[in-house]
């Protein structure tokens, strides 16, 4: 076997690591004219996941899923925060020291007047645990049968919040599309990681926080969506493309020369 010189060797050495197969994923979103309104291009490698606002040639802001952390980049301020375990123990430490300080206040009012605020803030804590008496018990999906879009064959879905539709779903087979399974692994990692954040911060419900959710439990991934507000239909959510692509692995970074921010500035 003839060997390879050994400049090419180390240069091939020196290439190797520096793209894996991934996907890339175009979700566009059209009002009820057909208009293109937003445009979100997906990167997936691995159990990281990247999500792109897309407008035109330029990109406004990524979400990023490193699979223990988020990272928020705005790419316009050229800046990004980033949300992991110690952030949210940084949260929960400032709201432990507003609540001490807070009763430390009662303590010095007159009970009346203790009374009132300790019965105003209940509601309002109430209302940040989503605790309130009539609150929504969050999105319920019912199956709906077998459809088609495009040249998908889907899986039917109804999302419902409480008695009102919110969207109609059609999932195609992962295995009908580039990357299908790569993307999804990502949204799985997602969810379950701000699961285990909204359990650190119970004040957040997890409605609110998890746009994993849904994706993980529907079977399939989500070809073309269609939102529903009030009973009327508001426009539709669909996949553009999928195309399996080399990915550098600095697409999961914040760009070299963007500013670390201060989430609580």
């Amino acid at each position: 076997m003839k060997k390879l010189p050994a400049a090419l060797f180390s240069i091939f050495l020196l290439l190797s690591p520096l793209a894996h197969a991934g996907v890339q994923m175009d979700l566009v979103t059209r009002n009820t004219s057909g208009e293109e309104t937003d445009r979100t291009r997906i990167y997936a490698l691995a159990e990281m996941i990247r999500m792109d606002e897309v407008d035109g040639d330029k990109i406004k802001g990524s979400m990023i899923f490193l699979g223990n952390e988020f990272l928020y980049v705005d790419h316009r301020d050229k800046s990004y925060i980033v949300m992991d375990e110690s952030m949210i123990e940084d949260v929960s430490a400032q709201i432990s020291d507003a609540m001490k300080q807070m009763e430390a206040e009662l303590a010095n009012m007159p009970p009346e007047q203790r009374a009132m605020v300790e019965q105003m803030m209940k509601g309002r804590m109430q209302g940040m645990m989503g605790q309130q008496k009539n609150a929504s018990p969050g999105p319920r999906i019912e199956k709906m049968g077998s459809g088609k879009w495009q040249e998908y064959k889907c899986r039917e879905y109804a999302v419902y919040e409480g008695p009102q539709k919110t969207q109609d779903i059609c999932a195609a087979d992962l295995d009908d599309i580039d990357g299908g399974e790569d993307v999804m692994k990502g949204f799985r990692g997602m969810a379950a990681y701000m699961r285990k954040m909204t359990e650190s911060m119970p004040m957040m419900s997890e409605e609110q926080m998890n746009p994993g959710k849904l994706m993980s439990e529907i079977d399939g991934f989500p070809v073309h969506t269609v939102n529903y507000e009030n009973g009327v239909v508001t426009g539709d959510v669909s996949l553009d493309s999928a195309i399996e692509v080399d990915l550098d692995p600095d697409t999961f970074a914040a760009p070299d020369g963007y500013r670390r921010e201060d989430p609580f500035r």
